[in-house]
């Protein structure tokens, strides 16, 4: 059995987060990824047992790295839309300097893939996520309304914001970030 060498590991890693990004799950070739990377098929698989353990695994590793970011990120001692804000701008600043992944992230939540990522993975994002609205919620600094719609109002900003600074409509500067996120917080907040 050979071994596994971290190096190889991410280098396959960001070679089918490349690829997905310009072809999408269809253009992922076990044989071609393996070429790609300068591995032979059957390294590959030592790795990966096929396609969708590849696209899980990167995802799930993606979300787990960033859920711990996340929670780095959280200072109890701010006041609750500052906590907010700290969350959003590492979500922003994610998103616009790891475009990639933050598609393969987007384009693996929206397939049947998601499905496969162990369901602690998808819990402990969802929980992290529903736990700071309520926590808005119970101190009335959010809107007293569905904690989905408050959620999908702050993705759909952030994603907007990531759009508007990589296609060069807003500048990563101090002040567009402050507004978009101001924009965002008017629309939950109670």
């Amino acid at each position: 059995m050979k071994l596994k060498d971290e190096e190889k590991r991410i280098r396959i890693k960001n070679e089918t987060i490349n690829i997905i990004f310009e072809k999408g799950f269809a253009g992922v070739k076990m044989a071609e990824l393996a070429r790609k990377v300068g591995i032979s098929p059957s390294t590959l698989y030592v790795y990966y047992k096929n396609k969708e353990d590849l696209i899980v695994s990167i995802c799930s590793e993606l979300i787990k790295e960033q859920m711990k970011k996340s929670k780095q990120n959280m200072n109890e001692n701010l006041s609750f839309k500052l906590q907010l804000k700290s969350i959003w701008l590492h979500w922003v600043n994610f998103g616009i300097n790891n475009h990639k992944e933050m598609s393969f992230l987007t384009q693996v939540k929206q397939s049947p893939y998601y499905q496969k990522v162990p369901q602690d993975i998808r819990d402990d994002k969802m929980k992290a996520g529903i736990g700071l609205i309520e926590m808005g919620k119970e101190a009335k600094e959010l809107k007293n309304i569905d904690t989905g719609i408050i959620l999908g109002i702050i993705d759909a900003m952030l994603k907007q914001t990531i759009f508007f600074v990589t296609s060069k409509q807003l500048s990563i500067k101090e002040k567009d970030l402050n507004m978009m996120f101001d924009i965002t917080w008017n629309a939950i907040k109670h």
